[in-house]
Formats: C-alpha cells, structure tokens, sequence
C-alpha cells in the first residue's frame, strides 16, 4: 500500500534529495517514534522523504498530517507473533523479512535509506538494492537481547535465571548481528547510534572501531571499498515548538483534566521498568517532603507496587495516565525538578525537554547522560548511590537564584545541539555520498 498525502501531490518537481525513512513499527509510539515522526514533519521542507513501516496505527498516523510523505505499508494489518515459542524461534525477525516482501517500495526513487532500529528494520535490509547508501541509525542495540535490565522486576530481582533468559534469545541475537555484518559488508553504509556512549557500545558489541573525538554527525572512516571500519553518531533531538520556553495558554487548562498532584514534587518520565530506575527515585526522595509524580507507563500491578513502595517510606506517588503535550509541559513547570534514576539510558531526551523549558534536571551520572549534560551549565549529575547528594539537589532546585541561573543556560544550549536543524543536518553528513 503507497499513499501519498495531498501536500505531496501539489509539491514542484524541484530536486531535492530522496530518503526513504524505514522503522518496522510505530505501535507503541513511545519517544522514538515521536522523534522520528517529528523529523518526517520538519524535513519534507528539506527532503523528499517516504515512510516505509509495517506498522502505522492511526494515533501515529496522525501525527504527521498534512506534511509531504509518502508512506509505504502493508495492505492488512500486520501481526506480530507473541508468546515464548515466538521468541526462541525468532518469529518475529523471519515474519517481518518475509512481510517486507509484499510492501511496494519503489527504491530507484530514493538517493539514500535511513533505518530507525526498531523490531523488523533491518529486515528490510536485503530488498536494499546495492548502490544505495543506508545509514542505520541504532539509537541504541536492541537492550532485551543484550542486557539483563529489562529481563528485571521493579526491584531488580530477576524474572527468570539469566542462563534461561540468554537462551531463550540466543537466536535472536544471532539474527540481529548478522543483519548488521551485512550493512558493514555495503558501500556507503554508516552505523549509528544516538550518543557517544551508544557509538562506544555498538563498537564493543558489533566489532567496529569507535573514535571518542567524533562528532555529531561526522561520516565514518572507510576502507577502499567505501565500507565502514567504524560507528559514529547522531544526537537525539527535540521539536522546540513542542517545548515552548514559556507557559502557553493551553497548558493551566489541560492541568486540570490530569490527576492531581502533589503539592510539592518531581517528575520523572519512562515506563515504570527497573531499566528507568523509578524505585531507586523514590528512595532517594525520602525525608525530603517531596512527591513523585510519574509519567511514561507501565503494567499496572508495577505502578501499584511503585505507590505502595512510597507510601512505606513516606512518599506520596502519583502515575499519571497517557498525557497531552500540553498536559505533560504543565507537570513538568510545576515540579521542583525533571529526575531520573535510569540504568545505562542510552541517550535520555528527558534532561533536554526539561532545560527547555526552564526546569532543573537532576540526573544520574551515567551513560547517556553524561553525554547529554556535561557541558550544559544547567542541572546537576549525581551519582547513583550517593543519597546526600541527591538530597542537597532537591533543595538546591528550590533556591529561586539558582533556578534562574540554570534556565538561562539550559534553553541556549539546547538550541544549539539538539534541534531538529541540528538532527537534519548531521543526517545529510551521513546520507550524501561525496
């Protein structure tokens, strides 16, 4: 199935350069996606871009109204194998191989590919005809099949013996690095992912060379061949018009649709998974007569327990349903400060919508992190076990002076490195063969 928006049918015939974008799914239309669904929105001025999924549920559909895509799909519905047999087998990678199959995409009308990693994408790998440069941009390695954080429960206990975990996906495994050997193996291939810590792990895991110096969008080193002999990356960004620098009119009315919250509190944003670090959160929060109020999640029976942990040590949580943008901002505006607690969060888009908007972000110093904050002047890292630190960071988000001091260096430092400008440029780095 090809349809094709009417803003593209009245677009000049100019020449401009031709991506397909290809995720395998936009089911669950967490902050990937939406930043991926930002990037169609914001490019087809650019680009001439197509959209190839084999999943593209209505609420992501519309998403990117009106804009200038031509989207490539499936004619029915796409259903993706579930249960325990489907993951020793690896159900789900040979299905979207053959899926890919029946989806008419039309490559000789594109100059470059950019894969989102994602369930299903490199699948389509093999339909890529041999002269056209693909970038793989793998924001991070798919975590189930290489870590044991999301194979935890909510208090880190594991959910199976490890040996057992590793088994069941070893197959899967298999699969994923063999589709990555053959994009090594391509001319003018480029793999990515979202931070230098990402580009140090695909390294380490796929066995490329990674330099630390490099820059946000720089090219990889190549053989004679045009093959790649190492990672790079490609920052994360966000759409600033979503995160306006002051309060919008919208935002005090939406506020009084959600769920109340505390009076005093922070926000943190994910799934309330160990991997997100939610518990660790409201540990920290004791005796501080803050709340948390969560936002991004979760199996309900997790959520329950998240409260209930709260209440025992004299925290009052609130997790919050699905939000409106408007809703969301709100929150965010009226909390002491954006937090989070996240185990090797690859890149974590949280710190730079709070700094946005003028809200102090208390993070980990870890992984992503690091890499997202270090130079910002704004927020604070803190390292995981240190309490007393975490505790002086909450008062320290309250002094007004403070607070100021680090809003008027957050939203600069944000426009700089993590717009959609910046995101789009970095791709065309990648994406144009000199």
């Amino acid at each position: 199935m090809v349809v094709r928006t009417m803003a593209a049918e009245a677009k000049g015939a100019e020449k401009r350069l031709r991506v397909l974008v290809v995720r395998g799914s936009f089911a669950m239309l967490g902050g990937a996606e939406r930043e991926l669904l930002q990037l169609l929105r914001n490019v087809d001025q650019r680009w001439d871009v197509g959209l190839a999924t084999l999943e593209f549920p209505e609420h992501a559909r519309s998403l990117i109204e009106g804009a200038d895509i031509t989207v490539h799909s499936l004619d029915a519905p796409f259903e993706w194998p579930s249960g325990a047999a489907a993951e020793v087998l690896a159900s789900s990678s040979k299905k979207t191989a053959k899926a890919w199959k029946d989806v008419d995409i039309p490559f000789q009308n594109y100059d470059a590919v950019h894969l989102s990693v994602c369930p299903g994408t490199l699948e389509i790998l093999p339909r890529i005809p041999a002269g056209i440069p693909v970038h793989y941009h793998c924001l991070e390695p798919p975590r189930w099949l290489y870590e044991d954080l999301l194979h935890r429960r909510l208090d880190g206990t594991l959910k199976r013996p490890l040996w057992i975990t590793n088994l069941i996906f070893s197959l899967q495994r298999r699969r994923d690095k063999a589709y990555v050997r053959q994009l090594i193996a391509r001319p003018h291939a480029t793999l990515s992912g979202n931070s230098p810590w990402i580009q140090q792990w695909i390294s380490e895991l796929y066995g490329v060379a990674s330099n630390p110096a490099k820059a946000n969008g720089e090219p990889p080193e190549r053989d004679a061949h045009h093959r790649l002999t190492e990672a790079t990356h490609v920052l994360n960004v966000i759409d600033l018009e979503s995160w306006p620098q002051h309060p919008t009119d919208d935002e005090q009315t939406a506020l009084k649709e959600a769920p109340a919250t505390p009076a005093e509190y922070v926000v943190t944003v994910g799934q309330v998974i160990h991997a997100k670090g939610a518990w660790s959160t409201v540990e920290s929060l004791q005796d501080t007569g803050l709340g948390l109020v969560q936002v991004g999640g979760g199996k309900q029976e997790d959520k329950q327990a998240l409260v209930q942990r709260g209440k025992a040590i004299g925290v009052e949580v609130v997790c919050m349903p699905r939000l409106s943008q408007a809703t969301l901002r709100a929150i965010i505006r009226g909390s002491r400060a954006m937090v989070s607690h996240a185990r090797r969060e690859p890149f974590g888009l949280t710190p730079i919508e709070a700094m946005a908007i003028g809200v102090p972000a208390l993070m980990v110093n870890e992984s992503g992190f690091a890499d997202t904050m270090a130079a910002s002047g704004s927020g604070r890292l803190i390292e995981r076990s240190d309490l007393g630190a975490w505790k002086a960071a909450y008062l320290d988000a309250k002094d007004p002076e403070l607070r100021q001091q680090w809003a008027e260096a957050g939203r600069p430092y944000v426009e700089a490195r993590f717009s959609m400008q910046v995101q789009i440029e970095a791709l065309e780095r990648l994406l144009v063969v000199h």
